[in-house]
């Protein structure tokens, strides 16, 4: 196996100027999320070479692992930010059915999330999560990182209320749900994207699925977001700010 040095190195090379991995170690005291994943370098290493890298980390005593995933994209960040954080086009561009804002304005950097996903054999899941949007790494990597995050609020038994009936009787909450969006600029047009999610889906739903599920789900989430940014961004009319607030 290739040591530290030699991987930090080659993807120097592959990334011009931008030392990814030396770059994403200086900023880790400024990550939003506390649920990240140890990544190989060998993931940055392939996406650079034009591979979508995923994988899963397996958490003690917990029955969801963490899936995550990294991939370049050939677009500006500002381009893939607007892609990742426009929730209320995601419906059936990403692998969910329904996607809005319940809480706070859309594309803020503090709002609320209600999703659907459609579930082939079992029962229907959807959820309520906070996103939120990383200042603090965004002024600390000289605007050349972009973090979105969220974390579940199933919790919250006022806003679970204002969901509609309708929406959510053929499914089931899933217990909880964690991760990111992390975006970073590699300064030649190209975006690279760190993505993480850990969601215990709820019901009973052994651990093995479950975390074959995460894995899969990372490079379908990837491969939607990519897509998404080439073919609906480009004409979206919606507004949208920088992880700092300031417009887009």
């Amino acid at each position: 196996m290739p040591n530290f040095f030699t991987l930090m190195v080659s993807l120097a090379a592959h990334a011009g100027p931008t030392t990814v991995l030396q770059d994403l170690s200086a900023w880790r005291a400024h990550r939003m999320t506390e649920t990240a994943p140890a990544i190989p370098a060998s993931a940055y290493q392939s996406a650079l070479n034009g591979e979508i890298a995923s994988g899963i980390e397996v958490v003690p005593e917990v029955k969801a692992a963490k899936g995550y995933g990294v991939s370049v994209v050939n677009a500006p960040i500002a381009t893939v930010w607007k892609a990742v954080a426009d929730e209320d086009h995601h419906a059936n561009a990403l692998p969910i059915s329904q996607s809005m804002t319940v809480q706070g304005r859309a594309r803020s950097p503090d709002h609320t999330v209600f999703q659907y996903m459609d579930v082939p054999l079992l029962t229907d899941r959807w959820w309520l999560v906070r996103i939120r949007y990383n200042s603090k790494l965004y002024a600390a990597s000289g605007g050349r990182a972009w973090e979105l995050v969220w974390e579940d609020r199933l919790k919250d038994a006022d806003l679970r209320s204002t969901i509609r009936p309708e929406l959510v009787e053929d499914g089931m909450p899933i217990a909880w749900s964690k991760g990111a969006w992390l975006l970073v600029d590699l300064g030649d047009g190209r975006t690279l994207i760190e993505y993480h999610t850990w969601s215990d889906p709820g019901g009973n739903v052994p651990a093995g699925p479950a975390s074959r599920f995460a894995a899969g789900e990372v490079k379908n989430n990837l491969r939607s977001i990519a897509d998404f940014a080439r073919r609906h961004t480009p004409t979206c009319g919606g507004t949208y700010v920088r992880p700092d607030g300031t417009p887009l």
